[in-house]
């Protein structure tokens, strides 16, 4: 067993994050990775902000990585049961095949599985929440992580950026590919559905980070006709096309969340009456919440398509409730609402493949400053940097 010191930004408490040196000890049924790079998720944002109940402290946050392998344990290659994702399966030799200098990437939630599916309640383990995570020099990846079949290949054509945004891009499409569209009924009347997004429709984003350019580029992938980005600023409208290119549409509200309420609803009423003359009264099939406004919540409820099964697909969530959400379009089964916490290891996998195969593209999402454990945590955790994805790179 080797043992190595770990630089890494530790979270105590809301506002108390502290640049600390752990020891670390690879053990016979562990694989230690250094972290090359670690993206920072806007949960993690919230926890420095606000804390949050699952979080063992002291902890080191940070689960949007790649790494490379610096050791292997003696008993890796027996970890053959399968557990999670793999539930019930002995694992394939070519699993546990870890090599020193390998990149890889993790799927950070072990959980348990029903009919394929992933349950969210009672994680077999969940990095960063339960075990240390990324925003560190080095990472130990136990046992549990290997058995469920967590770790990944990285590609060699996939750079570091792109290997870690697949972890959120795949969180993405898992919403993505858990939207029903009805596409007709049974002679029992029993609904059709295919899982996606609305084919040949239109898609509204709320948001402009790196989160809601990856749900463009996934909506184009998977059959979008028309793809618009609500945006608070002339300078996110400018940078969304520089990046994504002019297959868009951008439509700038100004941020309102200063308004009392009723002035809200006002500001709210008239962007819907707007963007239901610019569609011919149609609105969109597929509405996609990118981002942590509670106005941007209620806001995606009110821009369903009212003629159509339409699917407002949530990421994450605020956790905190919403005023006035206009509920009706649920209720009328018009409209449905998908969330998402997290990924499972298959739609990682797909990620993968897809920047692999050149099916889809992650990069330019990043931030362009590097920041490194030498910067200020606080700096790092609130950052909205240049309106894209910060990144940790540890070692610079």
């Amino acid at each position: 067993m080797s043992r190595f010191q770990s630089r890494c930004y530790v979270y105590h408490s809301p506002g108390d994050v502290r640049l600390e040196c752990w020891d670390l000890e690879c053990g016979s049924t562990d694989i230690m990775l250094r972290i090359d790079v670690c993206g920072r998720c806007g949960t993690d944002r919230r926890i420095f902000r606000k804390g949050h109940r699952r979080v063992r402290t002291p902890a080191v946050l940070g689960h949007e990585l790649v790494g490379r392998v610096v050791e292997v344990g003696k008993r890796v290659a027996q970890l053959r049961d399968g557990i999670g994702y793999l539930e019930g399966q002995k694992l394939d030799t070519r699993r546990l095949e870890f090599r020193e200098g390998q990149r890889v990437t993790v799927q950070g939630r072990v959980a348990q599985h029903r009919d394929g599916l992933m349950l969210m309640k009672d994680p077999i383990q969940n990095l960063s929440f339960h075990i240390p995570g990324a925003y560190a020099q080095h990472m130990k990846v136990p046992a549990e992580m290997i058995r469920a079949g967590a770790v990944l290949a990285v590609p060699e054509s996939v750079s570091d950026e792109e290997a870690a945004l697949t972890e959120p891009a795949a969180c993405a499409l898992e919403s993505i590919f858990a939207t029903p569209h009805a596409v007709g009924v049974d002679r029992d009347g029993r609904h059709l559905v295919r899982n996606g997004i609305k084919q040949g429709g239109r898609t509204l984003i709320l948001g402009s980070g790196t989160l809601a350019m990856v749900y463009g580029k996934l909506a184009t992938i998977d059959g979008a006709a028309e793809v618009t980005f609500l945006v608070r600023s002339p300078a996110k409208a400018d940078l969304l096309p520089r990046l994504l290119g002019d297959w868009l549409r951008v439509r700038i509200v100004p941020g309102y969340s200063d308004r009392p309420l009723p002035e809200k609803l006002e500001i709210e009423a008239e962007l819907e009456k707007e963007l239901e003359e610019a569609t011919g009264g149609e609105l969109f099939d597929d509405v996609i919440l990118a981002c942590s406004s509670l106005d941007a919540q209620r806001l995606m409820f009110r821009l369903l398509n009212p003629y159509g099964y339409a699917v407002a697909a949530c990421f994450g969530g605020v956790q905190e409730p919403s005023q006035s959400a206009e509920v009706d379009l649920l209720h009328y089964r018009i409209g449905k609402a998908v969330g998402t916490s997290g990924c499972s290891t298959r739609t990682m996998e797909t990620i993968l493949n897809w920047l692999e195969i050149g099916k889809l593209s992650l990069e330019g999402l990043v931030c362009a400053h590097h920041y490194t454990l030498d910067d200020d945590p606080a700096e790092f955790f609130t950052t909205k940097a240049d309106g894209r994805k910060p990144m940790l790179y540890p070692w610079e």
